[in-house]
């Protein structure tokens, strides 16, 4: 198991953690007895003690005296097919959740070269950036990283009507002649860096799915890139092949 420089019990407890969220313990399981998780993990019992007492105070294990740890039964997580371009808001909606969309901040920056050429913009570019979050429940679960280069919008004003809008593909369609047509992205698994982790209420060793690419509108023209990180424990993927 690799070590941090943060105390072995809360390395411990981030490795359960993450083998819950994972999927080797199950909601509801019985986790292996505690002589048997120590070894596991190398450490003695009174660390991984320590290490089960995190994740009951976080809710996520449920201890009886003389029998064991469980696995708490967690809220099912929002599961959205990547066959369609859809709106995050509407994937969570459609999964019977609450959704909220949250923007945290507007602003105008340099781009990064990568991300220019992306954009079959010239170098140096400048773009608009758009961070927001999407909540499901009032539970933090995607964290949204936005470029719009900044001839799509061509007044700067218009930026504020993001904020009247539940994504950003309805605010292309309510403030530009912009259509989205297709979004070409590549998805990873990753740990967060430690501004998301913030956002999204997790810790650095949360497993999440980076997902990045870039939109196309009717015309093939590139309108925005976007980077998104979703929880691995509150937000799923399917995927149909033919």
């Amino acid at each position: 198991m690799h070590r941090s420089r943060a105390p072995l019990h809360v390395e411990v407890a981030s490795e359960i953690k993450q083998r819950i969220f994972l999927g080797m313990y199950p909601s509801g399981q019985q986790l292996p007895t505690e002589p048997v998780l120590a070894s596991e993990m190398g450490v003695s019992r009174g660390t991984l003690r320590e290490s089960l007492s995190v994740l009951e105070r976080e809710g996520l294990l449920l201890r009886r005296h003389g029998v064991g740890s469980f696995v708490k039964k967690q809220p099912s997580k929002v599961v959205a097919g990547m066959e369609k371009l859809d709106s995050l808001y509407h994937t969570i909606e459609s999964a019977g959740r609450k959704a909220e969309d949250k923007v945290i901040r507007i602003y105008q920056d340099r781009l990064e070269l990568r991300i220019s050429r992306s954009l079959e913009l010239e170098d140096d570019s400048e773009g608009y950036i758009i961070e927001s979050i999407r909540l499901a429940d009032g539970i933090p679960v995607i964290y949204c990283w936005d470029v719009i280069p900044l001839w799509v919008l061509g007044k700067e004003r218009l930026l504020v009507g993001r904020e009247w809008c539940s994504s950003l593909t309805e605010f292309f369609r309510k403030f530009t002649s912009h259509r989205p047509k297709q979004f070409v992205s590549s998805v990873i698994a990753v740990l967060p860096p430690k501004a998301v982790t913030k956002l999204l209420e997790v810790d650095v060793l949360t497993p999440m799915i980076l997902m990045e690419g870039v939109l196309y509108d009717a015309n093939d023209r590139a309108i925005n890139f976007g980077r998104q990180y979703y929880r691995s424990d509150k937000y799923e993927f399917t995927l149909v092949r033919k």
